[in-house]
């Protein structure tokens, strides 16, 4: 009866550590994610999606890599594992082909200007009110070049 506690418990924390994993990906690809798991000697990231999981393998699975690499202590987990995206059968079956394709490419426009009236007399608040403006004036100029 303890050995079955210890293996399940071992298990979950197995499965705690995996699920850390999902904050190194993008929104996107977080969004779509079902579940990690590891089966043999490969780290799986099951997707809900094709294009979910495209965009795994060919970007974001050696960044995994190298993370596990990088904190094998923090993880313990095994750094030899082959990391794979796929999409699992029940997924693919309910998947719509001909479905619009979704623009990944959707960036954030800052709608602040920057242009408030600061009629603070506090000097520190003045301040800080002024370092926002300026941190607001870079960002446009940043999403404007």
């Amino acid at each position: 009866m303890v050995k079955k506690k210890s293996c399940r418990l071992k298990k979950l924390e197995e499965f705690s550590k995996l699920k850390r994993l999902k904050v190194l990906l993008p929104l996107s690809l977080q969004e779509n994610l079902k579940v990690v798991a590891i089966k043999d000697d490969k780290l799986l990231f099951a997707f809900e999606s094709i294009w979910a999981c495209k965009e795994f393998n060919k970007e974001h699975s050696k960044r995994v890599g190298r993370f596990l690499k990088e904190n094998v202590q923090m993880l313990e987990l095994r750094t030899d594992l082959e990391i794979i995206g796929y999409v699992p059968k029940d997924s693919l079956e309910k998947a719509d082909f001909n479905a619009p394709i979704k623009n990944l490419n959707q960036f954030y426009c800052p709608s602040a200007l920057g242009n408030f009236h600061n009629s603070i007399q506090d000097e520190t608040l003045h301040a800080l009110f002024e370092k926002a403006r300026s941190l607001i004036g870079y960002q446009r100029r940043l999403f404007e070049n």
